[in-house]
């Protein structure tokens, strides 16, 4: 069984939270990322923030090799650094990344800058069981409603064809092809948007992960999603600054070869193959 994600969700607790977090979502959808369904764009969403912000923000993809781990985010020297974790599936990371820009979003505009600067962890067990803090239940709500919004899910519903009163396993699959989203995620966002009550919510979360898993094989919806991006080392600009560095001689050799030499250890402590 999956889990009761809807009992620990914010919607669940506290609706009328939800309900700002909403708005909220909304309001920064409009600013920041247009009516196109997001997906993996999260990512330069994140940066255009940043930018648009004025906030010094690095966005860096490594394999952690651990699958509870999805993403941190920490200051140091007055820099934000996104680190999320491309060793796993494609849709983890992108909710990851939008759990973590809401952490980002609080530090940037003096909602909250304690949890950034204290250093954010997002595990699995903030998405499967229970939030650590308040702010990382708000983070959950707001990436499911940026990345999944009212409009477009009740537009692809129709478009699809699909039946509040039969909807099964495999049309959740297709909202996960449409949308990037873990399951637990499109259960959640189908209740939020009161496409579904709780009860057949509940339904659709006593599914087995390898039955989700089986379907997806057998039908290939959603497939591309749960791919992962193990071979994927996303550096931030430090490519882009050392090699700026080098073609205008502002390194000392000493220092241009120690400075590569550090990004081959890296490479190497990542297991990237050259």
């Amino acid at each position: 069984m999956m889990g009761d994600v809807f009992a620990e969700s914010l919607y669940k607790k506290q609706n009328r939270q939800f309900e700002k977090i909403k708005e909220q979502s909304v309001t920064f959808a409009a600013n920041y990322c247009g009516n196109t369904i997001i997906r993996d764009s999260i990512f330069g969403i994140v940066l255009n923030y940043a930018r648009k912000r004025e906030l010094s923000l690095e966005v860096l993809r490594f394999p952690f090799h651990d699958d509870e781990l999805w993403a941190f985010t920490f200051v140091k020297r007055g820099t934000v650094f996104l680190c999320a974790n491309s060793g796993l599936s494609m849709c983890k990371q992108i909710f990851a990344t939008a759990h973590e820009l809401y952490h980002i979003r609080c530090y940037a505009e003096d909602i909250n800058t304690s949890t950034i600067t204290n250093g954010s962890i997002l595990e699995a067990k903030t998405f499967d069981d229970e939030a650590a803090t308040q702010e990382d239940l708000e983070a959950n709500a707001f990436a499911g409603l940026i990345l999944m919004p009212d409009t477009c899910l009740s537009e692809q519903f129709k478009l699809f064809g699909l039946s509040k009163e039969k909807i099964d396993v495999d049309d959740v699959l297709v909202l996960m092809d449409i949308f990037a989203l873990p399951y637990k995620a499109v259960v959640m966002r189908l209740v939020e948007s009161g496409i579904i009550v709780q009860e057949k919510a509940q339904q659709l979360l006593k599914a087995d992960s390898n039955r989700v898993m089986l379907r997806i094989e057998l039908t290939g919806k959603a497939r591309r999603w749960q791919q992962t991006g193990e071979r994927l080392l996303y550096y931030g600009s430090l490519l882009e600054n050392l090699a700026f560095n080098c073609e205008y001689d502002l390194l000392t050799a000493t220092r241009e070869e120690s400075d590569k030499a550090y990004l081959e250890k890296i490479k190497k402590d990542f297991g990237e193959e050259n």
